[in-house]
């Protein structure tokens, strides 16, 4: 089977800017402001910034509420097993920009241009 050739030659500023400022919006509430992942590093317990926990969360909201094109509605009655497969498709996808040379370029070409091209509009909040 021959491997798809998948490029992104456009970011879709209006969205990345309204998706940041919700996640800059929930990383300001008092229930996730200051928290912090726990994890053990050469057998030793420490904190860290809840990187780890922000993706589990990414991967969980992305799986089962994004919808494809087309899609007019997001399901909401998945069984437990639909759910960890569709969980599994995200996680691959987002997998997929990591291990693909030309899909990591890309985000990171999109991710410097988003920064540096003056379309950054996103305000840090406040101290909660």
């Amino acid at each position: 089977m021959s491997k798809e050739e998948i490029r992104y030659e456009e970011l879709n500023t209006p969205l990345v800017t309204d998706m940041l400022n919700m996640f800059q919006y929930s990383y300001g509430s008092p229930d996730i402001r200051g928290k912090f992942d726990n994890l053990l590093m050469n057998g030793e317990k420490k904190k860290a910034a809840p990187i780890f926990s922000a993706l589990n969360a990414f991967i969980i909201t992305t799986a089962l509420t994004m919808r494809m094109p087309g899609q007019e509605k997001i399901i909401s009655n998945l069984t437990k097993e639909e759910m960890l497969i569709k969980i599994q498709e995200t996680f691959d996808a987002v997998e997929s920009f990591f291990k693909d040379p030309d899909l990591k370029s890309d985000l990171i070409k999109t991710i410097e241009l988003y920064i540096v091209n003056g379309k950054f509009k996103s305000e840090p909040m406040k101290e909660a």
